[in-house]
């Protein structure tokens, strides 16, 4: 069970909560100009469901390596400059996500301490707002997973370069 929740959870509740923005959209247009009869709630509700599918799938793509990153920048450098400057920037980008995920429980606890209402539906504040608190702990999380998985499994960090075209190149020229 936890490898699928480790594999798989940012995957599962983001999907869901794309196709349940979409359905809600859909239903939004179609019962305001086929039946003229639009709903106040199911934007609200697409609103929500857009949030926690971006925040949860920043850690999704933490996971995968997948973020854009300038690597054809970083691939000039011979292979231990560009480690280097790999750590270097998941530092920074670690110490940001600590950040933010500190703010995110900040804004989290005003909220817990005045309540605000939605317009369309009257629901509580504090409960779509958790979605900063899931994605950036759990952006943070994952990038202290990846290290981990480097230092205690050999799992590399840095995409594979592709060592045979240079060669290529360079039996070319002679």
């Amino acid at each position: 069970m936890y490898k699928i929740l480790e594999r798989r959870l940012e995957e599962v509740i983001a999907g869901v909560c794309v196709m349940i923005m979409c359905a809600m959209v859909f239903l939004h247009v179609v019962l305001r100009y086929v039946f003229n009869e639009p709903l106040s709630w199911s934007d609200e509700i697409a609103q929500y469901m857009m949030l926690w599918s971006v925040y949860l799938s920043v850690s999704w793509a933490v996971r995968e390596r997948a973020h854009i990153r300038v690597m054809n920048f970083i691939n000039l450098f011979p292979r231990t400059i560009s480690l280097g400057l790999t750590i270097f920037s998941d530092l920074v980008w670690f110490a940001m996500g600590v950040f933010l995920t500190w703010q995110s429980v900040i804004l989290e606890i005003s909220f817990w301490e005045n309540s605000y209402r939605s317009p369309a539906l009257d629901i509580d504040q504090k409960w779509p707002y958790l979605c900063l608190i899931f994605g950036f702990g759990l952006m943070t999380f994952r990038l202290l997973q990846i290290y981990y998985r480097w230092w205690k499994f050999d799992e590399p960090i840095l995409e594979p370069r592709n060592d045979g075209d240079k060669r290529e190149r360079e039996m070319t020229h002679v």
